[in-house]
C-alpha cells in the first residue's frame, strides 16, 4: 500500500492541530533515488482499550508518505471506542483483528507471523511515529545493508531524547524501547519471536538476544524514531513482577556471555565500584 495523502484521510477531531492531524510527511516517490524499489515495511500496532490515543498513532503511520507499507493492527478485544475508530480508517489498514489475547507480547508475535514485508516495526497505540522517519531511515543505503536498524525516542512527557549506541553493559541498566528498532523479518526467523513468559519485559530479553548475536548485522541511526509514552512502563517498575523479570532475564543474558566477555564485564564493574566506593569517601 502507498500511504494515503491528508486530504484522502478523514478529518481530524475538532481542535486536533499539527502533527500527524493537519501536517503530513512528504509524499515520496514511487522509487528510491537510484531506481531501486522501496522495501516493504510492516508496521505492526497492538492495541487494547487505548481509544484514547489509537486514533493519533494510526494517523502518524498512514501519513509517512511512504509507497510501500503495510500496516497491522492486532486488538485484544478492546471494550472501548478502539474498534470504531479501526473502522473508520479500516480501508488503509491491510490486517486487523480484535479478539482476546495473552497480552501486548502476544499480539506482536500473531503481528509477525502475519507481516509480509521485509521490515518490521512495533507502535504502541499511545506512541506517535515521527513525522518523515520511514523515508528518512530507508533512504540511507547503509541502514538497508542492516539487519537491525534503531535510533531513538523521545519521551511523551518530558520531551527528553532517549537512548542511543547500546552493547550488552549499557542493556544491562536500560531498554532500547521496540518503538526505536526496526527489523529485518528474518531477525525473528533466526532468534524466534517474544518470550510471552515475560508479560512486561519480553522485549527487553529479545533485544540481549539479537546484541549478543554476532551474526546479525546491527546499525545505530541518529534519528529520533517515534515519541514514546513511557508512562505506563513507569508505573510498572514499582511492580514485583518486573523486578522478578529483570533479574532472571540479566542473568540469562550474561550467562549467554563468552568467557572472556564475563570477564571483561566482571573486571569493569569491579573497578567501578571501587572508584565510586573512593568518590564518596572524598565527599
Amino acid at each position: 500500500m502507498r500511504c494515503p495523502t491528508l486530504k484522502e484521510l478523514p478529518p481530524p477531531p475538532k481542535g486536533k492541530t499539527g502533527w500527524p492531524w493537519t501536517e503530513e510527511s512528504i509524499q515520496l516517490l514511487d522509487t528510491m533515488p537510484d531506481g531501486r524499489a522501496w522495501p516493504k515495511i510492516s508496521i505492526i500496532n497492538p492495541n487494547y482499550n487505548h481509544g484514547q490515543s489509537l486514533e493519533e498513532a494510526i494517523r502518524s503511520v498512514l501519513l509517512q508518505g511512504y509507497p510501500n507499507l503495510e500496516y497491522i493492527l492486532i486488538d485484544g478485544g478492546s471494550t472501548d471506542n478502539s474498534l470504531e475508530i479501526i473502522k473508520k480508517y479500516e480501508p488503509w489498514i491491510g490486517y486487523w483483528v480484535s479478539e482476546k489475547d495473552e497480552g501486548i507480547y502476544d499480539a506482536m508475535n500473531k503481528g509477525i507471523n502475519i507481516a509480509k514485508g521485509e521490515w518490521l516495526y512495533f507502535l504502541g497505540s499511545d506512541d506517535i511515529l515521527c513525522s518523515n522517519i520511514l523515508g528518512k531511515v530507508f533512504i540511507n543505503k547503509k541502514n538497508l545493508s542492516a539487519d537491525i536498524v534503531y535510533g531513538d525516542v523521545i519521551l511523551k512527557n518530558c520531551k527528553k531524547r532517549y537512548l542511543g549506541k547500546f552493547n550488552f553493559e549499557k542493556l544491562t541498566k536500560n531498554n532500547i524501547c521496540h518503538q526505536a528498532i526496526f527489523f529485518r523479518k528474518k531477525v525473528f526467523e533466526k532468534l524466534g519471536l517474544y518470550n510471552n513468559k515475560y508479560k512486561i519485559l519480553a522485549d527487553w530479553e529479545f533485544n540481549f538476544r539479537w546484541i549478543n548475536d554476532r551474526g546479525i548485522k546491527k546499525r545505530y541511526c541518529n534519528e529520533i524514531i517515534a515519541i514514546f509514552n513511557e508512562q505506563g512502563i513507569s508505573a510498572k517498575k514499582t511492580d514485583s513482577l518486573f523486578h522478578k523479570n529483570f533479574k532472571e532475564i540479566s542473568y540469562l543474558s550474561f550467562q549467554k556471555l563468552s568467557r572472556k566477555e564475563k570477564l571483561f564485564y566482571k573486571l569493569k564493574q569491579l573497578v567501578l565500584n571501587k572508584f565510586h566506593r573512593l568518590k564518596r569517601l572524598l565527599e
